[in-house]
């Protein structure tokens, strides 16, 4: 067995174990866990507005894909587009998938739940590819940074700096999710960007990440939608977190101001659009989606999102940058592999804070 067939399995084995975990968290807030709620709000608002129910992340990329995709596409087809906001999350997935009455037909999600929601047949194959787990295609890349207060620090931080709560007390905000948390702890200890997913794929590797974040545990504001990310910091709920540089970028001017963003060790998300498996054979879905993939759309959300200004700019917001090296890309393929045990690992670390 391959080992792509083998993450699909185990997706497969535990997913009703992880969502029974995650469920179980008290902690969570209704933004954090929408599950039931969520699929019903959609379900009852979905009988006053008629058109194609779809599912994307609410905030920036909800505002900017509105303008440039959204209301294009609508003046293009006469098809009405009705986005919802939801937290990205595969479980949750389950609840929309369910609905019989004005269901939700496409998502977006993360590359890596594209392929999870594949392999639990909740998304419907790609419609330009047969293998059996391919219900999407990269079509959007986010980068994530560390935001700060610039008033609260005479330098630019880094990742180490980020866990040094002795001189730079505060709340520090990171997403509740493996994804990007477990890459950031790592980094934040030291190790390479080129060298992260060979650490994460040994026991060592793993146990390293997972004791780095225990160092943080008391001082962490967790969040799990791109659009919460921003309004913890934003809002003064942390000093310093991992956000979406549109959502710091693309804010009033004040708070574009007030913050600094570390550019050097940014972290790069690869984004698709999914069918959900009950609109497989409905033609303005499949029109939808299709046409979100086009380069030309693509672009268009790529020109509206506000990521790396120009240097100029740059060094406004924060002096003395220096060189800017690439984006450090999240492996799609490993989480593919790997995102059922470190999910059940990760939830099972928050749950016994």
């Amino acid at each position: 067995m391959s080992s792509q067939e083998q993450g699909g399995t185990s997706s497969l084995r535990n997913f009703g174990r992880r969502k029974a975990l995650l469920a179980g968290l008290g902690c969570l807030s209704p933004l954090v866990m929408p599950t039931t709620a969520s699929a019903r709000h959609v379900q009852k608002s979905a009988k006053s507005v008629k058109g194609l129910h779809i599912l994307t992340f609410a905030g920036k990329i909800a505002e900017i894909q509105n303008k440039v995709l959204f209301k294009p596409y609508e003046q293009l087809t006469r098809q009405t587009i009705v986005p919802h906001g939801w937290n990205g999350q595969v479980f949750d997935l389950q609840h929309f998938a369910e609905q019989t009455h004005h269901a939700v037909a496409a998502v977006m999600m993360e590359c890596s739940s594209l392929r999870t929601g594949c392999t639990l047949k909740l998304l419907s194959r790609h419609q330009t590819d047969s293998s059996s787990s391919n219900c999407g295609q990269p079509s959007t890349t986010i980068d994530y940074a560390m935001a700060w207060d610039k008033a609260r620090f005479d330098n630019t931080p880094s990742w180490s700096d980020f866990w040094d709560v002795a001189r730079h007390p505060g709340r520090r905000a990171l997403r509740r999710d493996p994804r990007l948390t477990l890459e950031i702890a790592l980094l934040a200890d030291g190790v390479p960007p080129n060298a992260l997913y060979h650490a994460l794929a040994t026991p060592e590797g793993i146990d390293h990440a997972f004791l780095k974040l225990e160092q943080l545990r008391p001082y962490i504001a967790w969040w799990s939608t791109p659009e919460e990310a921003g309004r913890i910091l934003t809002s003064g709920g942390a000093l310093m977190g991992c956000v979406p540089t549109g959502e710091i970028l693309g804010t009033t001017e004040p708070n574009r101001q007030r913050f600094g963003l570390y550019w050097q060790q940014r972290l790069q998300v690869q984004y698709g659009w999914g069918v959900l498996a009950m609109a497989a054979n409905n033609p303005a879905a499949l029109a939808f989606v299709s046409w979100l993939e086009q380069p030309a759309q693509q672009q268009a959300f790529a020109n509206g999102w506000p990521s790396l200004p120009s240097m100029t700019e740059l060094n406004a917001l924060t002096p003395r940058i220096g060189h800017i090296p690439p984006p450090i890309t999240v492996d799609d393929g490993f989480w593919e592999n790997n995102l059922d045990k470190l999910t059940e690992r990760f939830q099972q670390w928050v749950r016994h804070a």
